[in-house]
């Protein structure tokens, strides 16, 4: 009902009932139902890419790749990695930050396992964003069934895939081997120049359980998991982690909601009692059907030696068996906090503040008059959207702002009753320094047409390299990414709609975790003044769903737009 208004009170604050900036607003409770706030866009991807070229082989696709080389520097370094008078033989490639550790260690393969509609093609999904975006590894999907035929036997579909995986964890990681290239002689199949710095992950799943159960590759029984374990381990020059990941519901609700958003979101209409009753039993004896030849990993002892991860009703229970290293306890982290129920979460930069209006970086300003109105506005907002469901009942929510004061203020008019019997305190505001915007350093208080007067060379390197640049005793967007990853973790686990209150650069990285963005896109997302973005996905949805709301008051343009 909400977005599918006109703005009325949500437009400037010299219109409708609540008057100029500077008067008294007795009289906004009393608005009409139009007065609604306006619905700017829907799209159920807004996903943006970089160009990207196919590379297939075999019996399937095994995905897309960037174009040209993978670098473990920021580009704003580049000319410390060149030689001088002072420094003829340079370091060419300096220590990876945290947002690139991905790129560091030895090869992994992850084998989803599990029963029908436990949902393995979305985890192995979230599961690949999640490495790629906060830890900078190359993640790769294979789909076993891409590689099953009617008129192909077995034997040729696995060695397609293996064909497959060995030209993906084989590749050589450039940036790893420069400084051996440059300043070593010799055979190139020297050892050293070999498993270094590699970040490779291939995440194996079957959209299909029940026609990829035969092949070998979906670890679906004791035998096919130490064939798979024997045969990648005999790959020639290439060193291969493997860990199988099982997904077991216990629940039986759980499951039958699982199988109902996986009915939906191929066929996207509503269903009546009796038609869903059906579906719920067909899909209840496939799955009864699946489990009598389906081996789960055995706890006998007989599987101690392999490394695999157990999560029993979505991280309610985690077991992990021999897992080791920096990347799979990142991976086990990760995987304990998400799930496959649906989720919203509405991302919202705080109101006009002083230093908007001059353009100034970072701080701590409050609002203006104009950003006092927008968190009235979000206050009503909040209580009227963010805490309804689709039925229009009240449902618990939560609340997070920064630790600057102009996010707090923001979240001023949020009201926080106490429902469900007493046992929830609604939209209780939590408040996170890692939600706090991008710290400018020297620079902070300053705006980017002085800092390109005084510091010409530094603005040319953050113009040249936005994602890397760190301002001078500050922070860079690779600096950010790293300090919202266990925030994201939080944000994962959660079933309850979320509203973040926080500045530009913050949600520009967490809007392009979300919808599928490259981060290296990030920098460039528009995160509008007074706007509200939800974005809503579970776990059967390909992309997430985004709609905008936009509140007002309106802002002068000049002092909407930060290019922080």
């Amino acid at each position: 009902m909400y977005a599918s208004r006109a703005p009325g009170i949500y437009g400037s604050p010299t219109n409708g009932v609540y008057g100029s900036p500077g008067k008294h607003m007795a009289n906004r409770h009393n608005a009409s139902e139009d007065d609604k706030p306006k619905r700017l866009s829907t799209n159920s991807n807004g996903s943006v890419s970089k160009h990207k070229r196919s590379v297939s082989a075999g019996g399937g696709s095994i995905g897309e790749e960037e174009e040209g080389e993978d670098y473990s520097y920021v580009e704003s370094q580049k000319h410390l990695l060149e030689p001088t008078h002072y420094n003829p033989l340079p370091n060419r490639v300096p220590p990876p930050i945290a947002a690139l550790a991905g790129n560091i260690g030895e090869r992994h393969v992850l084998v989803m396992l599990g029963l029908p509609c436990r949902g393995k093609m979305f985890t192995s999904r979230r599961l690949q964003r999640y490495l790629k975006f906060f830890h900078g590894a190359d993640c790769r999907r294979f789909d076993v069934c891409d590689y099953t035929s009617d008129e192909g036997s077995e034997s040729s579909s696995f060695t397609d895939l293996f064909d497959d995986l060995y030209k993906f964890l084989h590749k050589e990681d450039w940036s790893a081997q420069t400084n051996i290239r440059l300043y070593e002689d010799g055979d190139m199949d020297d050892p050293r120049k070999k498993n270094v710095d590699s970040g490779r992950v291939a995440i194996l799943f079957a959209s299909d359980s029940e026609a990829a159960f035969q092949e070998t590759w979906s670890g679906s029984s004791k035998e096919r998991r130490r064939l798979i374990c024997e045969q990648l381990s005999s790959m020639r020059d290439v060193r291969v982690k493997v860990i199988f990941v099982e997904l077991i519901c216990t629940d039986p609700e759980l499951i039958k909601s699982n199988i109902l958003r996986k009915v939906h979101a191929s066929v996207p209409t509503e269903l009546d009692d009796s038609t869903r009753g059906a579906i719920v039993a067909e899909w209840e004896k496939k799955i009864i059907g699946y489990r009598r030849k389906y081996v789960t990993m055995q706890d006998d002892g007989s599987e101690d030696d392999l490394s695999y991860i157990k999560l029993i009703d979505y991280g309610e229970k985690v077991v992990t068996n021999s897992i080791h290293g920096y990347l799979p306890m990142r991976i086990v982290q990760f995987l304990s906090n998400i799930h496959t129920k649906s989720h919203s979460i509405y991302l919202t930069r705080h109101g006009q503040s002083e230093y908007n209006v001059l353009k100034k970086l970072g701080g701590n300003p409050p609002l203006t008059e104009y950003g006092r109105e927008y968190s009235r506005r979000l206050g009503k907002f909040a209580k009227e959207v963010c805490c309804k469901n689709a039925q229009g009942q009240e449902v618990p929510a939560r609340l997070w702002t920064s630790s600057l004061q102009r996010t707090i203020e923001t979240a001023q008019y949020v009201p926080h009753p106490v429902i469900c019997e007493g046992t929830w305190h609604q939209m209780s505001n939590r408040v996170y320094r890692n939600l706090d915007e991008i710290f400018a350093g020297e620079y902070e208080g300053m705006t980017y047409d002085q800092i390109e007067k005084r510091h010409g060379t530094e603005a040319t390197l953050r113009k040249m390299d936005k994602i890397g640049y760190r301002y001078p005793r500050g922070e860079s967007y690779f600096d950010l990414i790293a300090r919202l990853d266990p925030l994201v973790h939080e944000l994962e686990s959660y079933t309850e709609p979320i509203l973040v209150v926080s500045h530009q650069a913050t949600l520009r990285v967490i809007y392009s975790y979300f919808m599928d963005i490259d981060r290296e896109l990030a920098p460039k997302q528009d995160i509008s003044l007074h706007t509200v973005f939800k974005i809503t996905y579970d776990g059967f949805l390909e992309q997430p769903v985004l709609e905008k709301f936009y509140l007002g008051p309106e802002v002068a343009p000049t002092h909407q737009t930060e290019t922080k």
